[in-house]
């Protein structure tokens, strides 16, 4: 099935708008949003997630609850992004 993009420039050039179309489109925008507020707010929690160190790098007590926010956070982030399925755009993941 082509790009819903294509679909939409498609019918703009030949001066129709089918209603199944653009009803597809809404859909895809309004999922699209969803998942946008829903990656703002894990990039949110991220952020105001402290280091679990002071100023000279040592340890607190606080490393259990970071770890387990920013575990939560990137496994929210990647199931989101779709990283474990196939996507569209060619993902290059960094090696390490």
């Amino acid at each position: 099935m082509p790009d819903i993009t294509q679909r939409l420039k498609s019918s703009i050039e030949a001066g129709a708008a089918d209603r199944d179309l653009l009803a597809e489109a809404l859909r895809e925008i309004t999922e699209l949003r969803k998942k946008s507020d829903a990656l703002e707010e894990i990039l949110i929690v991220l952020v105001r997630t402290q280091l679990p160190f002071d100023a000279e790098e040592n340890r607190e007590e606080a490393i259990a609850h970071f770890s387990e926010r920013y575990r939560n956070a990137t496994r929210e982030a990647s199931d989101l992004l779709g990283l474990n399925l196939r996507s569209t755009i060619t993902r290059t993941e960094p090696r390490t």
